[in-house]
């Protein structure tokens, strides 16, 4: 009787484990997976919330690229370099890997006669951005018309004087549609160049990501030609389930890998879930995603080189063990290319 209960009991137990897994698995099906807790933030990575007047003005030039370029555009609020965005260059949809950083800021209303405007730049700022080669571009938003001009920050167009640099905004730049040749011309096409800009805009996302749990999360839409769209970056352990990053992104693409590789050139991942599809019409990428060795290398190589060479006593040489013989001295000044009555004349 005691066996018989005893095998009732094991076997009510191995069908509740089955019943539970079984709704688990239900679950997982009809709720997108969620990654692990994370911390929590009220920024984006550290950076500041950008104040009434200068989110107007990113509105009104995400528009202009999104709209009137077909391009995508992407905030970057964690920026110590004082670039605000990234113009994303796409072709036909398709991400080219290829960037237009952007510096934005809103004035109360331009000039009465017309005429240029002049926007000073910090001496740190424009010194990394041609330490780093970025083809950073002044966009300059009228608050009280909306209307927009740019200029290059290039060197033929900055002034340096003793607070900061100076460049010159003509009133003739508008910003809208006609304006895509020009931006065009603004960007390397080199592999070299646009690594190095892609690495250059993304190291303080980089450096939060390293050491990190991170998860990039992306939708894909479409049947023909996917469609990669709102990506949502989840970085670090800890409480709260709120995502850090959000880009809106709407990216034509073979696969998520040419997107990942032109976009993120700095990261390694792999798939943390199986790939979950709803409604037959939108399927979930859940990646894990970390620094490539070269990214931490970078990481790395970047704070030395604004450290500069720590301050080290110099190693000490080993205690000779005895006295130079005649033989060794011959075969040292041998070695020099020196023979013996050479050294006689020279004494």
């Amino acid at each position: 009787m005691v066996r018989l209960l005893q095998a009732g009991i094991i076997a009510f137990t191995k069908l509740t484990a089955s019943a539970v897994r079984l709704l688990a698995t239900i679950w997982r099906w009809i709720v997108p997976p969620i990654p692990p807790p994370r911390r929590q933030h009220k920024t984006a990575q550290g950076g500041h919330r950008a104040d009434p007047p200068t989110c107007m003005a990113m509105d009104a030039v995400e528009k202009v690229f999104v709209r009137d370029f077909k391009w995508s555009f992407r905030r970057l609020p964690y920026s110590r370099a004082g670039i605000d965005a990234r113009a994303e260059i796409l072709d036909s949809g398709r991400p080219t890997g290829k960037f237009l950083p952007l510096q934005i800021r809103s004035i109360p209303s331009w000039a009465e006669d017309g005429g240029d405007y002049v926007h000073r730049c910090e001496h740190n700022r424009v010194n990394y951005w041609a330490k780093h080669l970025l083809p950073v571009c002044i966009v300059i938003v009228d608050a009280h018309s909306g209307m927009m001009r740019w200029q290059r920050a290039d060197k033929g167009s900055r002034t340096e004087t003793e607070s900061g640099w100076e460049v010159v905004v003509p009133a003739a730049n508008v910003l809208d549609a006609n304006a895509r040749l020009c931006f065009d011309d603004a960007v390397a096409s080199d592999q070299e160049s646009l690594m190095r800009s892609a690495f250059a805009l993304d190291r303080e996302l980089m450096e939060e990501v390293q050491d990190r749990t991170t998860f990039f999360v992306w939708d894909e839409w479409g049947d023909t030609t996917a469609i990669f769209s709102n990506l949502q970056i989840y970085i670090g352990e800890g409480e709260g389930d709120e995502r850090d990053i959000r880009i809106d992104y709407h990216l034509r693409a073979n696969n998520l890998h040419d997107v990942m590789t032109r976009l993120f050139p700095w990261a390694t991942y792999s798939y943390a879930a199986p790939i979950k599809e709803y409604s037959e019409e939108v399927a979930v990428h859940v990646l894990e995603v970390e620094l490539r060795p070269e990214a931490e290398a970078y990481l790395e190589a970047e704070d030395f080189l604004v450290a500069g060479y720590p301050d080290e006593e110099e190693p000490r040489a080993p205690e000779s063990e005895g006295y130079v013989t005649a033989q060794e001295e011959e075969a040292f000044w041998r070695s020099r290319g020196v023979s013996r009555g050479h050294r006689d004349q020279d004494v």
